[in-house]
């Protein structure tokens, strides 16, 4: 149940990021929404829940945005399954280790996409002119992260009172 909820909050974080969130855009550049959600699933969710819900997250975001189809779903699931795999093995509570690892997940994205973009299309061109972009990006993505894991947390938080009744609980 808790991962349907959470799957339901994706699908409005989405609307958002694909219909208004242009209007947040400083200097041409927005931050990515679905990849802040792919790395909290990541770490947040049990097993290899996070793996799976960063995939879902990038094909639903590659489903919506009308680009290349498939980047964003293996971007999405590698840092989830990047974030799974480690999160035992690093500390990412606080602002600043969230900051960091976002930044960091976010350039790997833009990269990836590029790569992938050029490999398709063999055009090469303006990649120097993309750099302050991906900069741009990962900077901003990585500034608003401590506030969407806040309220992601709050969110999880929420939906384990509410369902704390045997009844209600996923098996």
């Amino acid at each position: 149940m808790i991962y349907f909820l959470n799957f339901i909050s994706l699908l409005l974080l989405l609307a958002f990021q694909t219909s208004f969130l242009y209007r947040f855009s400083l200097g041409g550049v927005q931050p990515d929404l679905v990849l802040i959600f792919s790395m909290y699933a990541g770490i947040r969710f049990s097993g290899n829940a996070g793996v799976g819900m960063g995939f879902l997250s990038g094909l639903a975001q590659d489903s919506l945005s009308g680009g290349l189809l498939g980047v964003n779903s293996l971007s999405k699931g590698l840092v989830g399954l990047y974030f799974s795999a480690l999160r035992n093995k690093i500390m990412v509570e606080g602002w600043i280790p969230i900051c960091v690892f976002l930044f960091l997940a976010s350039l790997f994205n833009c990269l990836l996409f590029y790569g992938v973009w050029t490999m398709l299309f063999l055009k090469e061109g303006a990649a120097i002119n993309l750099i302050p972009s991906f900069l741009g990006a990962s900077l901003y993505t990585a500034v608003l992260g401590p506030l969407f894991f806040w309220v992601f947390d709050r969110f999880n938080d929420f939906i384990e009172r509410k369902f704390q009744r045997p009844a209600f609980r996923s098996l």
